[in-house]
């Protein structure tokens, strides 16, 4: 009984932080200095990007605007940056989103039956939950460097790893309930 409800209850933490991580504009974040404003920052995610200067994002920021539409930082974004490394990070992001809402459903409905399918699913959706990371190796990063804006951890990176620890705590909780079980 107890390996189920903490299958339960990591799955769906995971799978709220693996949405957070994956429709947040605030996956990665850097700091830039801009002119009269002194530090501005940056934040960046699958959905858009988002600045906010000097204090507080909330008084002086810009919510999250499609890349498309984004130009306040022109010389920066004048070439396409999102690379295949970009899209496939994106893509497992997705994936872990879609997946995991499946893996807490079947966790809520099966009890001690399919802990082996659920184990091997979970482990899965945490898989998936970790190549979002690739969003470090690819050309976003590269490029924002090369402009002086050094890009690192924030809020959506920070629940993707959240997100990774619990998908991989619900897969072996679930594995416990199929050795213990006849799932």
């Amino acid at each position: 009984m107890c390996n189920e409800v903490v299958t339960v209850i990591c799955s769906l933490f995971g799978w709220i932080l693996s949405a957070f991580a994956a429709f947040s504009c605030f996956f990665i974040e850097g700091k830039f200095l801009d002119g009269q404003f002194g530090s501005s920052s940056i934040g960046v995610g699958f959905l858009g990007i988002s600045t906010w200067r000097y204090g507080s994002f909330y008084s002086h920021g810009s919510w999250c605007k499609s890349w498309e539409s984004y130009s306040l930082v022109p010389e920066i974004l004048g070439v396409e940056v999102r690379d295949s490394t970009w899209t496939a990070a994106y893509a497992f992001a997705v994936i872990a989103f879609c997946l995991g809402f499946f893996a807490v459903v079947f966790a809520l409905c099966s009890g001690r039956k399919g802990g082996a399918c659920l184990s091997a699913s979970l482990f899965f959706v945490t898989l998936c939950q970790g190549l979002s990371l690739l969003v470090f190796s690819s050309d976003v990063v590269k490029v924002f460097a090369a402009h002086g804006i050094e890009l690192g951890i924030s809020f959506g990176a920070g629940c993707s790893i959240a997100a990774i620890i619990f998908w991989f705590f619900a897969a072996v909780s679930a594995a416990g309930v199929a050795k213990n079980g006849d799932g």
